[in-house]
């Protein structure tokens, strides 16, 4: 698992190092890094899925490709930088590289790296992470075979578009205890998932059909037992969003590396917080997972579940991003206690309904 992050000349950071957690949320103002914190790890996994790290395609490390677009080097590099380089630290394992930038060139050219311990093992876990950007697929009416099948990711698309057939193959495959739905016995991944997205939404199942003819996967909801199968452009974004987060989480293995950005999308403010539960059911089964959410509902989901024992309080890692000059490049870190409750609030940091309901009291 990461437990650190270091970047230095990259975007908006000049040197700025981020502890990492089984469940790391980052949060802060549009604009102030929280993406491209993230941009780091999946630049890496980019080039890593080209080949192994040793082979001539990855000295050079594409801006542009399956898990990010980031245009030219001069998108990227801060002025008066030359190089970039990005340190992964997990619990074994150490390993940096470094790597210059041309102007006007779409990659980055890879000049050297250096690691301790297991560090191929640390780049074999990044290679394989699983990315769903916060734009996804919602209502098409079916969805294609992915390109990757065989390396044991279970990749859904940072789009979401493979988890359709993620879960037609998988459905009848057996989930690991620790990440069973309170409430449901039954082990098998479509049952989990029903129950999963039944914590969402109240009584919603889904279901994927194979249409062999175009090779493509019809998805499926209903919102009771007895209810009639709709077609996701009947039900809503809450589950089409859904969908793919609740596929990815059932499917990774231990020790994986979960990304999501905007888990709470289209959501009521119930559903977030048990969204924000259900992630940190996830985390505490083995799975690294790194959201970026704007949902104080989530956040509060994570609180009571860090409450109840689901996930020890030490297992997250809280990074605020707001943008100021103070500070380690504008991010601080609030702190969780046993009880769920946060050390520090900094301005800006879910506290707008406070901030809101102050004033129509005429508080301020």
């Amino acid at each position: 698992m990461l437990k650190e992050l270091i970047i230095k000349d990259f975007k908006c950071f000049t040197d700025v190092k981020l502890p990492l957690g089984a469940l790391t949320v980052l949060s802060g103002y549009n604009g102030a890094g929280k993406s491209s914190a993230l941009q780091p790890l999946l630049l890496v996994a980019q080039a890593l899925r080209l080949g192994r790290w040793d082979s001539p395609a990855l000295l050079e490390m594409p801006l542009n490709g399956d898990l990010v677009r980031l245009g030219t080097v001069g998108d990227v590099l801060p002025p008066n930088a030359s190089d970039i380089s990005f340190q992964f630290v997990s619990s074994d394992a150490s390993l940096r590289l470094n790597a210059s930038a041309k102007a006007g060139e779409r990659s980055l050219t890879r000049r050297g790296f250096d690691g301790d311990g297991a560090w191929g093992d640390l780049f074999e876990s990044i290679s394989r992470l699983v990315y769903l950007s916060a734009v996804r697929e919602g209502t098409i009416e079916a969805f294609p075979v992915p390109d990757r099948l065989d390396d044991g990711t279970h990749d859904i698309g940072m789009d979401g578009r493979f988890a359709s057939y993620w879960y037609h193959q998988l459905a009848d495959s057996e989930v690991e205890a620790a990440k069973l739905c309170p409430g449901e016995s039954a082990d098998t991944f479509r049952k989990q998932l029903d129950a999963w997205l039944g914590r969402l939404a109240s009584g919603a199942r889904a279901n994927v059909l194979a249409v062999p003819a175009t090779s493509t996967f019809a998805l499926q909801f209903k919102m009771s037992e007895i209810g009639e199968w709709r077609r996701p452009a009947n039900v809503g974004y809450g589950l089409t969003y859904s969908f793919p987060i609740i596929v990815a989480l059932l499917a990774a293995r231990p020790g994986a590396t979960v990304v999501i950005d905007s888990p709470e999308a289209h959501l009521h403010p119930q559903a977030q917080s048990q969204m924000g539960r259900m992630l940190a059911t996830f985390a505490a089964a083995g799975i690294q997972v790194i959201v970026e959410t704007h949902s104080d509902h989530v956040l509060n989901g994570i609180r009571i579940a860090v409450r109840d024992s689901v996930l020890p309080h030490d297992q997250t890692s809280l990074l605020f991003f707001s943008g100021a000059s103070e500070g380690s490049h504008g991010v601080t870190m609030p702190r969780l206690d046993r009880q769920g409750r946060i050390d520090e609030w900094p301005d800006g940091f879910f506290d707008q309904s406070e901030k809101d309901v102050a004033h129509l009291a005429g508080w301020a």
